[in-house]
């Protein structure tokens, strides 16, 4: 094992690069990404006004990229994740109608 007290401030840097490109460039790094942009696209299908509409993208946002996610308990579909966010959200605003891209979110499974 390397010791890191025992390099120079050089190669402590050159060492800490290397880190950061191989972070960069790793499947996971990759993955994450392909989350992000799923998630992005699927946000385009939900409106982001008035109020409600965007405290439901933003809780849809997290669990949807926790339901794909390695670390995930089960595989939800989008529309899943959508309605459970939708139910957990209706008793702060139980006389509002959230909206959505229905058609999307009928494909999406």
């Amino acid at each position: 094992m390397r010791d890191p007290y025992s390099e120079t401030p050089e190669q402590g840097m050159a060492n800490f690069e290397k880190y950061m490109k191989e972070i960069a460039t790793s499947d996971t790094s990759n993955k994450r990404k392909e989350i992000q942009e799923k998630v992005k696209v699927e946000l385009d299908h939900i409106p982001d006004w008035p109020e409600p509409q965007g405290e439901l993208r933003m809780i849809y946002n997290a669990r949807r990229e926790n339901s794909l996610g390695k670390k995930a308990t089960s595989k939800q579909t989008a529309k899943e994740v959508l309605e459970k966010c939708i139910s957990d959200l209706k008793p702060k605003y139980p006389d509002y109608q959230f909206k959505y891209d229905e058609d999307f979110f009928n494909e999406c499974g």
